[in-house]
């Protein structure tokens, strides 16, 4: 069985965008083909969906929260109207409203507002260490200052992460300096990616910095495997009122990818 699909390149972190309309509960079963195709280079897929009303949406694999995948749906949807300059909002999984973006095809640039995190928790492992947890809709991240460590360090992380954010995503953003290297979890799929760039946890790492700022507007470039993403904080009387998030995007044409038939239904 055949589907169309899109892979976008937001800043290294590949996410490929399946434009066949198929049943929600096989996404998962596509998502895991999708990824196993090394050729794509994908790290997350998304499906575009129709409303009720008719307008397009972007559902996650997971139904988690993704801020590059959001700024790509943005450039996607201005590729299909054929504008070169727009601003728009969109609907995405993990994210109760829809979000404003601002396209520049260009620049080859989207940027896009992001939800406001919920709040920032404390994670302590059952070593005693304890990190800054930014809880977002639909994905929670950790930041850990420092190289990145792998292996045991990594899944104590993210078990005690499950237990005190059950969300469906968890990401740890290795912070060291002004680059950030993302590991990002996803529930449904099973999958954990060192991703080549992380939208939410670049977020996440702007909002943790701009704690020991007062009020204002603050801007962060994270360097990151892939690329760099720009990330905005603005805070009024101690609180953060808006988050920001952009950078580079490139999108493919539309090609087409065969799918075990036993596992997806087409709509």
């Amino acid at each position: 069985m055949k589907i169309k699909v899109r892979v976008a390149d937001p800043a290294g972190n590949i996410t490929v965008f399946v434009m066949t309309p198929v049943a929600r509960e096989k996404y998962p079963a596509i998502s895991r083909q999708i990824l196993a195709r090394k050729e794509l280079k994908g790290e997350q897929v998304g499906f575009v969906e129709r409303t009720d009303q008719g307008r397009f949406r972007m559902e996650m694999m997971g139904g988690e929260f993704c801020g590059n995948a959001t700024r790509s749906f943005a450039y996607l949807l201005s590729m299909l109207s054929g504008q070169e300059q727009q601003e728009l909002d969109v609907e995405v999984s993990g994210s109760e409203k829809p979000l404003n973006a601002v396209v520049d095809r260009t620049e080859g640039t989207s940027q896009v507002e992001m939800p406001l995190p919920k709040e920032i928790m404390v994670l302590e492992t059952e070593t005693g260490e304890t990190y800054p947890m930014v809880v977002f809709d639909g994905i929670c991240h950790v930041i850990v200052e420092g190289e990145p460590r792998k292996g045991e360090f990594v899944e104590n992380i993210l078990k005690k992460a499950k237990e005190i954010c059950p969300c469906g995503a968890w990401g740890i953003m290795f912070l060291k300096g002004d680059y950030m290297t993302p590991a990002v979890y996803v529930e449904s799929t099973d999958s954990l990616v060192w991703e080549s760039s992380c939208g939410s946890g670049s977020m996440a790492a702007a909002v943790y910095l701009s704690q020991r700022e007062g009020d204002g507007e603050y801007f962060y470039t994270l360097y990151q495997p892939g690329g760099e993403i720009r990330a905005a904080v603005s805070k009024k009387t101690g609180e953060i009122v808006r988050c920001t998030m952009g950078g580079p995007v490139r999108i493919s044409q539309e090609m087409e990818l065969e799918i075990e038939d036993n596992e997806v239904d087409i709509l």
